[in-house]
C-alpha cells in the first residue's frame, strides 16, 4: 500500500484511459494481452442499454447498443439520428443536462431515474451518465428498486463499520469485511486480494459457502490482471459481470463521430469484458462477479472479488453501497497498516538510534568497539538478522552467524558495487553472487549499509537460507497454456492448489527495514535522528517564513507612499501608482511586463545591472544608491533607490523604492521611513519579530571580534523546540506559530535580563549569544531557559496528559583565538545540540568547545 498521506477518502481517477500502445489489428492472446484495448471493446453486457448523444442543443443519438429493442421496443437503427428528447421527453432531458459531467472533477458518475413511455406503458429506468471524448454516454438499466431493502442500508453500514472497527489487526478486519460483504450481496465466495510489489496477488481473507474449495492464502500471478485492467480498476471502483456466459451486444456504429475512433468506455458501467477474462472465469467455473477496487492515494493495492456460480444481478443502489464500503474499508486498512508500521518503526528507530549513538557519541575507537559488543543483541534484532559484520577503521567485527572474515571482505566489495545511496539489499544472495553458495546456510540474505562515503566502513546484516512454500492458485509457470492447434495462448484451466518450494533465499528485507537505514546513515553525515527530523521541519518552516515575508512585502507595497516596483527575471511584475507617476506611465499596467533595464539611463546601466545581479545571486541583500533613469518619454531623471532581494511568487526577485533626488522634505521623509522599514524587514523574523539568522550572523561577527580582542568568553546557545512537527500535526500550523511566538517572547525576556542577543535560527530553533560567561554560568543560564519554557505549560496535545512543550539546548563557551572563525562556533554548538538530543527531550549539553 502507498505510504503517502492524503485525504481519508480520495477522489477517484475519473480520467479516460487513452494512454498506452494498444493493438486492434492482431488477434489477442496472452502473448500480447497487455496491449488489448479493453477500454474500447465496441460492445456492452446485455443487462442494460447504452446510448451516446451529442453535446449540442439537439442532443442527437449518434451511437446505440443493438439491444434497444429488448428494453425500449425500438430498433437501434431507428434511434440513431433522433434527438434524445423523442425518447425521454424535453422535461427529463433538461433535468439530465443539469448534472456536472466533468469526469475529472467528480468522485463518482452521475445517476438518476427516468420514466419512459413505451407502447403506452410507463417504465422506470435507472440511468448512469458521463462524458466521453465529446459525447454524453447514458447507460439504462431497468429499475430493480426494492423499497423494503432500502431501510436496511443504514443497518448494513452501521454493522460493517462497527465490526471492522472492533478487530485487532488488518487481517481480522479483512476477514470481517469479506464475511459482511458476502452476507450483504449473497455471493457464493468473497475474497480480499492484495497485490505485492510485482503485482502478484494473494488472498488474505475469504468468506465462502462450505462446499467450496478454499482459496485463502492462494497466490495469483500478475498475468491474471494485466496493466491496462489495473488502470481501469483505478477509474471504476466497482465492476460487475451479471452473467459470465453472456453474449456481448454490439454498439452501432462502431466509430464515434467526434474522434473517428471506437467509443471510449473507460468509465462505462456496462462495458463488455475482455474475452480472455471471460475465458479465465469460465475455467474457474464462475457464473457472475463483482469486483471492488481497494485504492489509497490513487494507488491500487488490492481488490474485493465476489464470485457466484450462477448469474446474479446487483441493482445500482446496492453497488453504490458497496462502492462506499470499499472506500471506507480501503482507508481503514491503510490506517491500520500505518498504525502497525508506526509502532514497529518507533521500536526500530529506538534501536537504530542506539547503534548510531555508538558511532556518533564516541571519538575513541576502543570505546566504539566496547559499546558495539554491549549492543550486539540490538544490532541483530534491529534487522531480524542472525549475523552481522561491521567494518570500522580498518577492523572487521563479526557478530552472530556469519561467513568468514575473508568471505565477508570479498562480499563487501560486490555489495558496495551494487549499492545505491549507500544501501543494497538482497534476499537471494547465492543466486546472484556465485561465491555465496558456499555459505548460503548462514547468509542467503544480506543487507549492506556503507558508513562512510568511500565505503571502507560498513555494516552487513545476514539472514540464513529459509525453505519457503508458496501456494499458488494453479501452477504459475502454466498461467498460460497453448491450445491444441498450437497457435493460441489462453488462460490456465487448472486452479487447484500448486505448491512451490523456494530454495536459496532468505526472508525478504521489508520496506520498513530499508526505510530505517536513513537513521543509521546519520553516521555518514554525523547526524542524529532528531537532526533528520529538523531538516524536514526546517524546510516546512522556511517555506512558511518565505510566505510570511512575502505577505509583509505585499502589505508594504500596497501601503507605500513612495514609488514601489518589484522586478523578477529583469521584468517589472508589480508597480504602484506612485511608480507609474514617477516614470510618466498612464497607469501601473503600462509598466507591468516591461524590461526594467529600458528605464535605466545608459550612463548608469552597468552599475545598476551589477547591483541587480548581486541581489539576485544573494551576494548582498540590500543596496541604496543613486542613478540616472529615463521615464516613458525618455526624459532623464536622477533617482535615489533602495533595492532589496526578496522572494516573490516563489521566485527570486528585487524590490525597489525610489524618489527623485530633488524631492521635497515630505517626500524625502516618506522615502527614508520606507527604507528603514525595508532594513527592519531584512533583519527580523516575520513570525516572532525577533532578529533572523542573517542578522544574528552579522552580530556574531561583531561580538567575535570584540571577544577576540579582549580575550573574553563568548557563549552561544542553540535552543530547539522539542516535537514541533508533532505539535503542528495536532494543533495545526497556526497553532505551531503561536507556540513559536510564546517561546520567542520568553527568550526575548531572558535575553533582555542577561543582556544577550537572541534570534530565530531556523524552523523551531532559536539562538542566544552573550559575552563574558564561562561554562558554569552558561549551564546555569541554559537551565533557566529550559525551566522558563516549561513554565509556559504549553500542552503537547489535547488529551490533558500533563505533558508540556520543552526545549533541548546545546551550548558552547569559548575564548576566541586567531585560528578560529565564527562559523566554527556555529558548527560546535550544532554538535552540542546533537549530543543533547541524543539523550532525549528537554536535555542540555554545554561544553567549552574543546571536545
Amino acid at each position: 500500500m502507498s505510504g503517502s498521506k492524503n485525504n481519508e477518502y480520495d477522489l477517484l481517477n475519473r480520467t479516460l484511459l487513452t494512454e498506452g500502445k494498444f493493438t486492434t489489428q492482431e488477434p489477442i492472446d496472452l502473448t500480447n494481452c497487455d496491449k488489448e484495448p479493453i477500454h474500447i471493446p465496441g460492445q456492452i453486457q446485455p443487462h442494460g442499454v447504452l446510448l451516446a448523444i451529442t453535446k449540442d442543443k439537439e442532443h442527437t443519438v449518434v451511437q446505440a447498443s443493438r439491444n434497444t429493442i429488448a428494453l425500449f421496443g425500438i430498433e437501434a437503427e431507428e434511434l440513431l439520428g433522433q434527438p434524445l428528447a423523442s425518447l425521454i421527453g424535453e422535461e427529463q432531458l433538461l433535468s439530465l443536462l443539469q448534472y456536472d459531467l466533468n469526469t475529472e472533477s467528480t468522485s463518482d458518475l452521475q445517476y438518476t431515474r427516468l420514466l419512459i413511455n413505451l407502447q403506452d406503458t410507463t417504465t422506470e429506468f435507472f440511468v448512469i451518465l458521463h462524458e466521453s471524448e465529446g459525447l454524453i454516454i447514458l447507460e439504462f438499466e431497468l429499475d430493480a428498486i426494492d423499497e423494503s431493502t432500502i431501510v436496511n442500508d443504514f443497518e448494513w453500514i452501521r454493522t460493517f463499520f462497527g465490526r471492522v472497527k472492533q478487530t485487532n489487526n488488518r487481517f481480522e478486519a479483512s476477514q470481517v469485511a469479506a464475511e459482511q460483504i458476502k452476507e450483504m450481496l449473497g455471493y457464493d465466495r468473497v475474497m480480499i486480494y492484495e497485490f505485492d510489489e510485482n503485482w502478484n496477488g494473494k488472498v488474505i481473507a475469504e468468506a465462502r459457502e462450505a462446499e467450496l474449495e478454499p482459496f485463502l492464502g492462494h497466490n495469483y500471478p500478475a498475468s491474471d490482471i494485466p496493466k491496462q485492467a489495473r488502470e481501469l480498476y483505478l477509474r471504476n471502483w466497482l465492476r460487475t459481470i451479471v452473467d459470465v456466459h453472456y453474449t456481448p451486444v454490439e454498439i452501432i456504429p462502431t466509430i464515434q463521430p467526434v474522434t473517428g475512433k471506437p467509443l471510449n468506455l473507460s468509465l462505462s458501467i456496462l462495458r463488455s469484458v475482455s474475452p480472455l477474462h471471460i475465458e479465465y472465469l469460465h475455467n474457474m467455473g464462475v457464473g457472475a462477479t463483482v469486483t471492488i477496487s481497494l485504492i489509497h492515494d490513487n494507488q491500487l493495492w488490492g481488490l474485493i472479488t465476489c464470485h457466484h456460480y450462477s448469474p446474479k444481478y446487483i441493482p445500482h443502489r446496492v453497488r453504490n453501497l458497496c462502492n462506499f464500503l470499499g472506500s471506507f474499508f480501503s482507508s481503514e486498512l491503510y490506517q491500520r497498516q500505518q498504525i502497525d508500521d508506526y509502532e514497529s518503526e518507533l521500536d526500530m528507530r529506538r534501536q537504530a538510534s542506539r547503534i548510531a549513538d555508538v558511532f556518533i557519541g564516541n571519538t575513541s575507537f576502543v570505546r566504539v568497539i566496547e559499546q558495539l559488543q554491549e549492543e550486539e543483541t540490538t544490532l541483530l534484532n534491529l534487522m531480524s538478522a542472525s549475523g552481522a559484520a561491521i567494518s570500522y577503521q580498518d577492523k572487521l567485527l563479526l557478530y552472530g552467524q556469519t561467513p568468514t572474515a575473508g568471505q565477508v571482505r570479498e562480499l563487501a566489495g560486490w555489495l558496495g558495487g551494487k549499492a545505491k545511496n549507500y544501501v543494497y539489499a538482497n534476499s537471494r544472495l547465492s543466486l546472484d553472487y556465485e561465491p555465496a553458495k558456499a555459505y548460503k546456510e548462514k547468509a542467503s540474505g544480506a543487507l549492506y549499509l556503507a558508513l562512510s562515503p568511500g565505503q571502507q566502513n560498513y555494516i552487513i546484516w545476514f539472514r540464513p537460507e529459509v525453505l519457503q512454500i508458496v501456494e499458488w492458485a494453479g501452477d504459475p509457470a502454466k498461467a498460460v497454456i497453448q491450445d491444441n492447434d498450437g497457435m493460441r495462448l489462453s488462460p490456465r484451466k487448472s486452479f487447484e492448489k500448486w505448491r512451490q518450494v523456494v530454495q536459496s533465499t532468505s526472508f525478504p528485507w521489508k520496506v520498513k527495514e530499508i526505510n530505517i537505514l536513513p537513521e543509521l546513515k546519520t553516521i555518514v553525515h554525523r547526524q542524529t535522528e532528531n537532526q533528520l527530523q529538523q531538516v524536514e521541519e526546517l524546510a516546512l518552516q522556511n517555506a512558511r517564513i518565505l510566505r510570511q515575508n512575502e505577505q509583509r512585502y505585499l502589505q508594504l507595497m500596497e501601503l507605500s507612499p513612495v514609488a514601489f516596483m518589484t522586478i523578477t527575471n529583469g521584468q517589472i511584475i508589480y508597480s504602484n501608482s506612485e511608480a507609474a507617476e514617477l516614470f510618466g506611465a498612464k497607469s501601473t499596467q503600462a509598466l507591468i511586463g516591461k524590461d526594467f533595464t529600458q528605464y535605466i539611463s545608459r550612463q548608469s546601466q552597468d552599475d545598476m545591472q551589477k547591483s541587480l545581479d548581486e541581489l539576485q545571486e544573494n551576494v548582498v541583500q540590500l543596496i541604496s544608491t543613486n542613478g540616472f533613469f529615463t521615464d516613458v518619454d525618455q526624459n532623464i531623471m536622477q533617482l535615489e533607490v533602495t533595492l532589496t532581494a526578496i522572494t516573490y511568487g516563489g521566485k527570486p526577485s528585487v524590490m525597489m523604492i525610489a524618489r527623485l533626488v530633488a524631492s521635497n522634505i515630505e517626500q524625502t521623509e516618506a522615502y527614508s521611513n520606507m527604507s528603514d522599514q525595508l532594513h527592519s524587514y531584512l533583519a527580523t523574523d516575520p513570525l516572532t519579530d525577533i532578529p533572523n539568522r542573517p542578522a544574528f550572523e552579522k552580530s556574531l561577527e561583531l561580538n567575535w571580534d570584540t571577544a577576540l580582542a579582549e580575550q573574553q568568553h563568548l557563549t552561544l546557545f542553540l535552543i530547539d523546540l522539542d516535537g514541533l512537527r508533532a505539535y503542528n500535526a495536532i494543533h495545526g500550523l497556526n497553532g505551531g506559530d503561536l507556540c513559536l511566538q510564546w517561546v520567542a517572547d520568553v527568550l526575548a525576556m531572558i535575553g533582555s535580563i542577561h543582556e544577550a542577543t537572541i534570534a530565530r535560527f531556523s524552523g523551531g530553533a532559536f539562538t542566544m549569544m552573550l559575552s563574558g560567561s564561562d561554562q558554569a554560568q552558561a549551564k546555569s543560564l541554559a537551565e533557566e531557559i529550559s525551566q522558563s519554557v516549561l513554565a509556559l505549560q504549553i500542552p503537547r496535545d489535547t488529551s490533558n496528559s500533563g505533558e508540556f512543550m520543552t526545549v533541548t539546548i546545546g551550548g558552547v563557551s569559548v575564548i576566541p583565538n586567531a585560528s578560529m572563525r565564527p562559523s566554527d562556533l556555529i558548527d560546535q554548538v550544532e554538535r552540542s545540540l546533537m549530543r543533547a538530543k541524543n539523550k532525549g527531550k528537554n536535555q542540555i549539553f554545554c561544553c567549552d568547545g574543546e571536545y
